[in-house]
């Protein structure tokens, strides 16, 4: 998995917040019918199998705001029944936490967890992972420091820890864990310009924990406030890579930046990386390069509503005889209607692609449908 930049801003919860002040307790069930293109996630010899299906989604929302603590503790599973693949038919199931602690005026600390198990690759949000339909148990957590040393000093501190197991052995897909370092200190030079320097290490235990591959990156960062709402943040340096089975090591430069901007109702944002990264995939680590780009708006704030994110990937495996590059295109669009504060409408669609390149590799992937939310926020004193 790609260890995101400390800049970068956390990863939003599995579900909408309303951050009212208080505890607040959100139950909820939503009922979709989908249209499934190709069932078996693989690239078929002539027209992929498709299917319809039903999905029934249970879920729970709990959210604490208070001056200095904001928490966000959810659950959802996933029922599917499909029409004719009932081989297919199964429960799956996600988890979250979100926490956030002003200790001082100087210091807060976060932590955050998810989990997921899910039946296919393609829903896994891993780098370098061939599509297919094998399911997996995954999880990552990842907590830190937000510090101010001085007036115009700050330090960001994250610690990641990411593992997964796969319902199935297979040959280009590995069980395992990684855990990562990050750290970056900032001067301000003005009000809108930052820059400073960072460094990350990544440990990789692949293979079961029979491969080790250590990922460090050195480097620097400019972070400038374009205007009231918009903030670019642009970073790079160097990277080394060593694996215990294979004598030397990988060398070469990576670069990240991310533009976003608030407007009243949605935010908009993209951001682009090329680097090293471990992956459970092919090799156990690549190359990566990811452009992405999302735009979001805040059900609290909008009745009628578009939530949709895009995403490409290119990731050449490192360290393996024969490469296997794969190319990655996903895409997910959500337009919803807020009938009432407890009822929610939405149409759905999801696209997937990956070509690796060679004969029949080039796998498509597409999921429509139409979702009933039924969902109300309760105070709990």
């Amino acid at each position: 998995i790609a260890a995101p930049a400390v800049w970068a801003q956390e990863r939003p919860a599995e579900f909408q917040t309303y951050m009212r002040p208080g505890l607040t307790f959100t139950p909820g069930i939503s009922m979709a019918g989908e249209w499934d293109s190709n069932v078996a996630v693989a690239a078929p010899l002539g027209r992929a199998a498709s299917d319809r299906l039903f999905i029934f989604e249970p879920f729970g929302q709990l959210e604490l705001v208070s001056p200095r603590t904001q928490l966000v503790a959810g659950y959802k599973g996933f029922m599917r029944r499909y029409v004719e693949a009932e081989a297919l038919n199964g429960y799956d199931q996600r988890g979250y936490l979100s926490l956030r602690r002003l200790a001082t005026r100087r210091l807060t600390i976060f932590a955050n967890n998810e989990y997921a198990d899910v039946p296919t690759t393609d829903e896994l949000e891993l780098n370098g992972l061939p599509f297919t339909r094998i399911g997996s148990k995954s999880n990552r957590f990842a907590g830190g420091v937000e510090a101010r040393l001085a007036k115009y000093t700050d330090l960001h501190v994250r610690y990641e820890n990411t593992w997964v197991k796969f319902d199935r052995p297979e040959t280009f897909l590995s069980d395992g864990w990684i855990n990562s370092l990050r750290t970056d200190l900032r001067r301000r030079l003005s009000e809108r310009l930052s820059v400073g320097a960072e460094y990350g290490v990544r440990k990789a235990d692949v293979e079961e924990g029979l491969r080790t591959i250590w990922f460090q990156d050195f480097g620097g960062l400019v972070s400038y406030a374009l205007g009231p709402q918009t903030s670019l943040v642009v970073s790079g340096g160097y990277s080394l890579l060593n694996d215990n089975r294979i004598d030397g090591d990988r060398r070469g430069p990576y670069v990240r930046g991310e533009i976003a901007h608030s407007l009243e109702r949605a935010t908009i944002g993209a951001s682009f990386e090329k680097s090293f990264v471990p992956t459970f995939g092919f090799g156990g680590s690549s190359e990566n390069q990811e452009l992405q780009g999302y735009i979001h708006m805040p059900l609290n704030r909008n009745r009628l509503y578009i939530q949709t994110s895009a995403v490409w990937r290119r990731s050449n495996p490192l360290l393996v005889e024969q490469e296997v590059e794969l190319d990655t295109i996903q895409t997910n669009n959500t337009l919803g209607y807020a009938v009432a504060r407890w009822l929610r409408l939405e149409a759905f669609h999801l696209f997937t692609r990956q070509d690796s390149r060679i004969a029949g590799g080039e796998i498509n992937r597409q999921r429509a449908g139409l979702q009933l939310v039924v969902s109300q926020p309760m105070r709990i004193r």
